[in-house]
């Protein structure tokens, strides 16, 4: 069982070091968006997708791990203590990758709820100058709730002709 225990400890160290390189490519992704790198931005994500590819088939080793493991507690806090018992000498090095795991989990989870608040603020951007350039939409109900009116309000010219 210390063999099942060591080679768990292996692949979660696997997986924080993906999760490190998806963090890192998270931060560089937040950077492209914000300025309006397009083709960076692809070329990031496309490198994301290998990366998550490799931490599926990691998440497939550690999970099969856990199976072997589970005899001894289901969740990580009834593993460290059950590895404190019986292999005291492996107790720490398990206790800092489960907790590293999940602050990693965390701190992934972190910068990519702000990446899509950044993409959908380049988005509601987008539309904002879109209504402005090709005019919007009165949005007049009838009682019925269907639209009235559906003319384009007043376009709005950006440029002076008259100069």
């Amino acid at each position: 069982m210390e063999g099942v225990l060591q080679e768990f400890v292996q692949v979660m160290g696997k997986e924080n070091q993906t999760l490190d390189a998806m963090v890192a490519l998270g931060e560089q992704k937040q950077r492209a968006i914000i300025s309006g790198k397009v083709a960076e931005l692809d070329s990031l994500i496309q490198k994301e997708s290998l990366l998550v590819s490799h931490l599926e088939r990691l998440e497939n080793q550690r999970y099969q791990l856990q199976q072997q493991l589970s005899a001894h507690g289901s969740g990580a806090d009834e593993l460290v203590e059950w590895t404190g018992r019986e292999y005291p000498l492996l107790k720490e090095e398990f206790e800092e990758a489960v907790n590293r795991l999940g602050f990693n989990l965390a701190r992934l989870k972190a910068i990519n709820n702000h990446n899509n608040e950044l993409i959908e603020q380049s988005l509601q951007y987008i539309e904002t100058i879109q209504a402005i350039l090709n005019g919007d939409i009165a949005g007049t109900y009838s009682d019925k709730g269907r639209p009235v009116d559906e003319k384009k309000g007043h376009r709005v010219n950006l440029l002076d002709t008259r100069a």
